[in-house]
């Protein structure tokens, strides 16, 4: 067990260089949904908590995404047309 745990803190660097470049990834992501999702009309898996409105709700739905947790409920909603994401309609 004594080299398992080595092995664990061997890695630990490494781990958090994933870890920070999948967060930036992910930030990056994030800024882009806000910027071409915020005004999608709130249908389906599109509700207050579920959606790209803010950061940190961006943030939620691309990890729900990446997880594959639900993600085909975000699809179809973000597939719609000029009517449903109009931001002068908001």
């Amino acid at each position: 067990i004594r080299t398992l745990l080595f092995a664990l803190m061997m890695s630990l660097p490494a781990l958090f260089n994933i870890g920070l470049l999948l967060f930036l990834v992910m930030f990056i992501y994030a800024i882009f949904g806000m910027s071409q999702f915020a005004y999608v009309k709130k249908e389906s898996g599109i509700d207050d908590m579920f959606n790209f409105e803010t950061f940190p709700n961006s943030m939620i739905c691309l990890f729900q995404i990446t997880t594959s947790g639900g993600w085909n409920y975000l699809l179809f909603p973000v597939l719609n047309k000029e009517p449903d994401c109009d931001p002068k309609k908001v």
